[in-house]
This record gives C-alpha cells, structure tokens and sequence, in this order.
C-alpha cells in the first residue's frame, strides 16, 4: 500500500512538472512568434526627440564598441557608403558607419561586401509610392553586423503602417524609422 501511495504522489509530480514545462514552452514560443512579426516603426524626429535623453544606445562595457548616436548618423557628415545604379561610392577613407540607398538598389545588399560590416544607420531612398506596395526582405542582407536602425526616406507623404509592410524580416534590436522629405 505504501508503495501505491508513493507511485501515486510521484506520478502527480511528475503530471505537474509535464504541465509546467508545456506552459513554459508554449510562452516562449508565443514569445517568438511575437518577436519574429514586423517591427513598429518610428518617424525619426520624433524618435530622436522621445529618446535624446536615454543614453541606452551607448554600451558601458568597454569590450564592446560604443554606439554612435542616432542624431549624428541621421544628420551629421559621418563615413557613408551610396549605393546608386549598382555602383557604390565611399565618401571617407574610414569603414562606413551609414549606408545609402536607392529602394531600387536593395538586392545589392543581399552581397556580402566588407564596406557593410560597421554600418549602424542604413537610409533607403524611396522614387515613389508605388514602392510602398511591395516589400523588402531584410533577413537576406548581408555583412550588417552593427546595424541599429533602418531609415525609410520619402519624398511624399508615407505612413508608419505602410512602412511597417514594407520592411519584412528585420532582426531583433533594429530600430525601423521613416520620415517624409516632401520638396518645396
């Protein structure tokens, strides 16, 4: 009897401990389905303003290379990389830390290419709204080993839904932003 009593306890330990890791597998999993949808994006003024005053971008540790912020990559002259017609032009002798591109011109990042390695700030150059209606599959880009942020520039009216289906595949920790530059 002892030993039924026991078999008995172990086998509703054993019960509860199955039901517990099923639960714990199925919340990592809705997790990752969460985390693996499009990103949120952000127009760029408005993220800079929200965040100039957290410092989070810049790592502490000193094995790991220091973030340059997003005000400076979006605005200043850094170290850039433009890629236009399938020919790319360097404007510094530094390793790029900015990368430009024409929406067209996409599938050249699908190449692995050294210049990519520190980009932290890739700028995509749309022509048109016509562009807005298909999508670009981030998860083949090649080399961006640093990328941060990718930066949708439109020269109309783009909305923050409509960039979110464009950009298909961005990895976790990448920032995805747009903004309108509308010429007068």
């Amino acid at each position: 009897m002892g030993n039924l009593i026991k078999f008995i306890t172990n086998s509703k330990v054993y019960i509860m401990v199955k039901k517990i890791t099923f639960t714990l597998l199925l919340s990592i999993l809705s997790f990752c389905a969460v985390t693996a949808q499009n990103s949120t994006a952000f127009e760029l003024n408005e993220y800079i303003s929200s965040n100039s005053n957290n410092k989070s971008s810049l790592k502490s540790k000193s094995s790991q290379p220091v973030s340059t912020p997003l005000q400076v990559l979006a605005y200043d002259l850094v170290s850039t990389v433009v890629i236009e017609n399938g020919e790319m032009k360097v404007s510094d002798e530094q390793p790029p830390i900015k990368a430009e591109i024409s929406y067209n011109s996409f599938q050249t990042l699908t190449a692995s290419n050294a210049l990519f390695n520190k980009v932290e700030l890739l700028v995509i150059k749309l022509d048109s709204e016509d562009q807005l209606n298909s999508s670009l599959d981030f998860s083949k880009i090649e080399g961006f080993n640093n990328l941060k942020y990718v930066y949708f520039l439109c020269p109309f009216n783009c909305s923050k839904s409509k960039i979110e289906n464009v950009a298909l595949g961005l990895f976790s920790g990448i920032t995805l932003l747009y903004s309108a530059s509308i010429p007068e």
